[in-house]
């Protein structure tokens, strides 16, 4: 489902979200975010700082940090 999401918000099919598309998406899904708000989340999701948010960039800020179980696991 947030795969489907992120290409839907994806209008320029690059594979990454521009602020653009990023700040499209949060109006079109009438979230009732400000602009500044909008550009706040926009620069949590966009981890590697490089002006574009990828979906492994999207998904990471979504789910959050592993927890030290799920670590030990992947270990």
């Amino acid at each position: 489902g947030l795969g489907k999401q992120f290409r839907i918000m994806d209008d320029n099919n690059s594979r990454s979200l521009d602020v653009y598309e990023f700040t499209k998406a949060m109006k079109d899904y009438m979230l009732g975010f400000s602009d500044q708000e909008i550009k706040l989340l926009y620069g949590y999701f966009d981890i590697d700082r490089s002006g574009s948010v990828d979906y492994d960039e999207f998904i990471r800020s979504l789910r959050g940090p592993m927890n030290p179980a799920r670590k030990k696991f992947v270990a």
